[in-house]
């Protein structure tokens, strides 16, 4: 069975017969990738450092992706920049693991596909914004108010409130 080409997939095979201090950069970039079923980014660039330590290989990575996703506001379509920046520990063995469960694989090639979906999820901005002073929807008839200005009258007045609102309405 053969292994389908994966560019996240690095060889670091040699680096575990390199002394503790040894290590390798490697840049990538991609106009479009797909993390997993559920994250596909384009402009997907980063750069992988691996270094050889006493207990395992130490991976560190900084990535940029844009995805698209929906405004909080509007709910229109937009980009949106991810830049995510981490750190983990593939072990040599057992007693040398971290929290993370990581180890340097038998055959010497490291995946890092899992780890640059979670960590760019997680990095997602939760509130995405179409632009800084998006209007957002009409709270009474639903229009986008970036598209359509609506004559909705949006005050409401707590109930609770509304006898100090006609004390102020008699005047």
């Amino acid at each position: 069975m053969s292994k389908k080409h994966n560019p996240l997939r690095f060889n670091v095979g040699y680096i575990i017969h390199e002394t503790p201090g040894y290590t390798k950069d490697i840049s990538f970039e991609f106009p479009f990738y797909e993390l997993g079923d559920d994250l596909t980014v384009k402009d997907f660039k980063g750069m992988v450092t691996f270094s050889r330590t006493q207990k395992g290989i130490l991976l560190h990575a900084e990535l940029s992706a844009e995805t698209a996703t929906l405004c909080i506001r509007c709910l229109d379509a937009t980009i949106t920049t991810t830049d995510s920046d981490f750190t983990e520990l593939y072990a040599f063995d057992r007693r040398s693991e971290t929290e993370s469960g990581l180890i340097v694989p038998e055959d010497g090639y490291i995946d890092i596909t899992e780890l640059s979906r979670e960590y760019l999820l997680l990095d997602a901005p939760t509130t995405p914004l179409c632009k800084p002073d998006c209007a957002g929807l009409c709270p009474v008839c639903g229009e986008n108010r970036n598209h359509v200005q609506c004559d909705c009258k949006t005050e409401s007045i707590d109930p609770r409130l509304t006898k100090l609102q006609d004390l102020l309405d008699d005047e």
